[in-house]
């Protein structure tokens, strides 16, 4: 390993403040990693990014609604342009002044993250060190990168599972996972071998672990939260039995459900203990700064939770008044419960496992396998009866009726999870509505079509000015509202 090559590959990947963090010591120009806990440090400090990761797409699925919000500003009316779908919203928050730079930067912030974790993947094995150890850290470096190539493939490409298109053809995103810094910026690679490379690396980490079940804490990865996102990974590439595989495995150390029964927000005004912080049971792993209630966020704001959504909870459902609450006013019907001072823009919960799992045992039922059917509606009841005051559970319907059923579920039970833009797309690309009340009260509707070119985002200008071969998406053309 070079010193020269590692330095260069340090700065481009990170900025000079975190990297000073880690170099502190010594000078840069004497800086080279010889040990596998020095490796660690660098994974802990830079291989788990806390700034968004892809926060727009919160504004942009069915669980959000335009409201009489109670103010507006400069970043709130750039916003705009991303809750009207419009082609050009990256270029609209970058003339914003209001909005951060890590924002605006946050397609290359990833990439930064990547060749980190790159550097790591490739140096670490010639360290000093213990195998036991290196194997972790491997196995951590390797599931991180396998986690932000899936966000960057499913934010800006076409489904893997697209039925009128083939991943083998599709677009992808630059596969970039060496860290020689080239002065030829990478082409974008297809969806199919982005996915064979998310494969690889959390089937690797998977094994790296081997039966490995020590918690580090939430804050790092761990066999438990690498199989959760190995059935994650799966299910968005319709590989059945494979998500069943991992799932069984995550869920044979991961923390209980929680009963909803008992729960309660310690203060629904500024919550401290919402679902999606360390504070709460199922938490598996926490990883990202706030979205919801930080740089995009919704309370207050004349973007709210969509009524399509409130009306999914049914009556002992207790969801309601934990993941959301009537707000009491009619201007802004709703408040999010899951924004809490401890929020993390991604929280992986034992729930999501019984959700991955019930749906690939669906699909299975869907192909004739009656005892997948029977399984399937098996972990939707487990999940349920946790989530309700009073639960009876639901008997077996018809394939396609346990299908819509599981949707249904994993909406109420992962939104403003940074999920339903994702799932959306893996269902079809349905046609969705916004409706917008402006600064001036007037109701304006915005429509994204099925298969819409926004479905796929477009990448954002300052990443096409770094590699001059990217090819950008097609772009919808500017959308003009309705009124109401």
């Amino acid at each position: 390993m070079k010193t020269k090559i590692l330095l260069y590959g340090c700065m481009a990947a990170m900025t000079l403040a975190s990297c000073g963090d880690f170099l502190e010591e010594v000078s840069q120009d004497e800086f080279e990693p010889k040990t596998a806990s020095s490796f660690q440090e660098l994974m802990n400090g830079e291989g788990y990014m806390m700034s968004p990761v892809d926060p727009v797409t919160y504004m942009m699925d069915d669980d959000v609604q335009g409201c009489k919000g109670s103010m507006w500003n400069e970043v709130l009316s750039a916003r705009q342009a991303v809750f009207e779908w419009q082609p050009d919203f990256w270029q609209v928050e970058n003339d914003c002044q209001a909005i951060p730079n890590y924002i605006k930067n946050n397609y290359l912030n990833i990439y930064k993250t990547i060749a980190a974790l790159n550097i790591i993947i490739e140096n670490l094995p010639g360290s000093e060190g213990g195998q036991a150890e290196k194997d972790i850290t491997m196995a951590e470096a390797k599931t991180m990168r396998a986690f932000y190539y899936w966000r960057l493939v499913n934010t800006y490409a076409l489904p893997y599972n697209d039925k009128q298109t083939s991943p083998t053809t599709n677009l992808g995103v630059p596969l970039v996972t060496e860290s020689e810094v080239k002065d030829v910026g990478a082409p974008r690679a297809s969806v199919a071998d982005v996915y064979a490379q998310i494969i690889s690396d959390i089937e690797e980490a998977c094994a790296l672990f081997g039966t490995d079940t020590t918690s580090r804490g939430v804050y790092r990865i761990n066999y438990t939260s690498a199989h959760l996102l190995a059935s994650r990974i799966y299910l968005f590439t319709e590989q059945w039995d494979k998500v069943i595989e991992h799932a069984d495995k995550a869920m044979a150390t991961a923390p209980p459900l929680v009963s909803l029964k008992s729960y309660a927000i310690d203060n629904t005004n500024n919550p401290t203990n919402g679902v999606i912080s360390k504070k709460f049971g199922e938490t598996i792993f926490l990883c990202g700064m706030k979205a919801m209630s930080g740089d995009y966020g919704l309370m207050g704001t004349p973007y709210g939770v969509s009524k399509e959504l409130a009306n999914l909870y049914e009556t002992m459902d207790r969801r309601m008044n934990t993941y959301i609450v009537p707000s009491g006013y009619d201007y802004y019907p709703y408040r999010i419960l899951k924004v809490c001072s401890d929020e993390h823009e991604y929280t992986w919960r034992t729930a999501e496992l019984y959700l991955n799992r019930a749906e690939a045992y669906a699909n299975l039922y869907l192909q004739g396998n009656q005892e997948a059917g029977q399984k399937a509606i098996d972990d939707l009841n487990t999940l349920r009866v946790n989530r309700y005051r009073v639960y009876t559970d639901l008997q077996l319907p018809a394939a396609d009726e346990l299908l819509q059923l599981l949707r249904d579920e994993r909406r109420r039970e992962l939104c403003f999870e940074g999920f339903r833009f994702f799932d959306l797309k893996r269902y079809g690309m349905p046609r969705i509505e916004h409706t917008l009340i402006g600064e001036s009260g007037a109701a304006v509707r915005y429509v994204l079509e099925e298969r819409d070119p926004a479905y796929c985002l477009p990448l954002p200008d300052n990443a096409l000015e770094h590699n001059e071969n990217l090819v950008q998406n097609p772009l919808a053309n500017r959308r003009v509202g309705v009124q109401q």
